[in-house]
């Protein structure tokens, strides 16, 4: 079929160098699909342990209120008021509507802030607080 030998050889070792390197893309491709998902899995479980000690710290603070004072905090949906009456309401300029976690994890510091949102009406026209906590860090990995 081939007249020159050189010219088959030099096929043979092309063809054998174009499977080896498709067989090298699908091990590599393999490789690093389970590598991503393992740091995506690190990531996600690093973050939630975060949330998780953060939202046991303010779980800790509501505790220790009294029943008039996390009433009022709860009817305002602030974190809590600067002022000690607990008979009114808290003004504005007392209330405070976040708290920020300080926690090290692996070497690094992140800070975590719990913070109530705009009171969010609800079906029966009352109003109800939503808490959401947000991660921020000077390292963009966990």
């Amino acid at each position: 079929m081939f007249r020159n030998k050189k010219g088959a050889a030099l096929l043979q070792v092309l063809l054998i160098t174009v499977i080896l390197a498709g067989m090298a893309t699908m091990l590599l491709r393999a490789s690093l699909s389970r590598s991503t998902a393992a740091r995506h899995t690190r990531r996600t479980v690093s973050s939630q342990l975060l949330v998780n000690s953060c939202m046991a710290e303010v779980n800790t603070m509501w505790s220790l209120k009294s029943p008039q004072a996390f009433a009022r905090d709860m009817n305002q949906c602030i974190m809590y008021c600067k002022s000690n009456d607990i008979s009114s309401n808290c003004t504005a300029a007392n209330s405070v509507k976040s708290h920020t976690c300080e926690i090290e994890l692996n070497g690094v510091e992140y800070e975590v802030i719990a913070e109530f949102t705009e009171d969010l009406p609800t079906g029966d026209g009352g109003t109800k607080c939503e808490l959401t906590y947000t991660i921020q860090s000077d390292y963009d990995v966990l």
